[in-house]
């Protein structure tokens, strides 16, 4: 395998690359480059890659809106609810003037 058309490294240049990745010689340039193994990356090979199988970052923040609208939609569900139900309470607590005014007149003694 050879890396953008380079040549495979001399004797004294297979060091370069480090965790057993394959060092190549680009004559165009005067450079070495390293083709790295599996889970190792940069231009030696000097960094160690973990496995993720996180989801990619946009779908994370389609969740994290989708939970996050939820929730305000709970939050106002419940705040609705809750000024109904005063409301009633209030209604009902309350006599109307109106009957207020006949039982008063009914239970006079005449």
């Amino acid at each position: 395998m050879m890396a953008e058309h380079g040549q495979p490294c001399n004797a004294s240049e297979a060091s370069f690359c480090m965790n057993g990745g394959k060092c190549f010689k680009i004559d165009s340039v005067y450079t070495l480059k390293c083709v790295c193994n599996a889970n190792f990356e940069g231009s030696r090979c000097e960094h160690f890659q973990l496995i993720s199988f996180s989801r990619d970052s946009e779908e994370q923040g389609m969740i994290a809106a989708v939970v996050i609208f939820a929730l305000l939609i709970l939050v106002l569900l419940g705040v609705v609810i809750y000024y109904i139900c005063k409301i009633k309470r209030k209604g009902q607590s309350q006599p109307k003037s109106e009957e207020y005014q006949a039982g008063k007149s009914s239970s006079e003694p005449v």
